[in-house]
């Protein structure tokens, strides 16, 4: 695989932290924090995975340890489902729900 570009402050940070040449690490398939070797295209769950290999080096493994695992098709949760999560949204948005702005509310007989 190719590793993405880095200027080469980065590349000389990333090789000092690691111990070991990232770019040099990517090109010759192995891992830049385990002594996993051989990896390949298809040693990714995903794309984005892959794409994170280009970039820092780390095998499947280590980039689980890192970012944790999460299911593919897991999605958040939507807070706007919720009207606990609505009353909440609204009131620190300043909508009135908790402050009083001191209006008065007439009946037409009030007058």
């Amino acid at each position: 695989m190719e590793p993405t570009n880095k200027s080469n402050t980065i590349n000389s940070m990333l090789s000092s932290v690691f111990g070991v040449d990232r770019v040099q690490t990517i090109t010759e398939g192995t891992c830049v924090s385990c002594d996993t070797t051989g990896i390949v295209a298809t040693s990714f769950r995903d794309d984005i995975s892959k794409k994170e290999y280009s970039i820092s080096g780390m095998c499947q493994s280590c980039q689980d340890d890192i970012f944790g695992v999460g299911e593919p098709d897991d999605e958040p949760e939507d807070p706007y489902t919720d009207a606990e999560a609505d009353a909440d949204t609204l009131a620190s948005a300043g909508w009135g729900t908790d402050e009083d702005y001191g209006i008065i509310d007439y009946a037409p007989d009030d007058f």
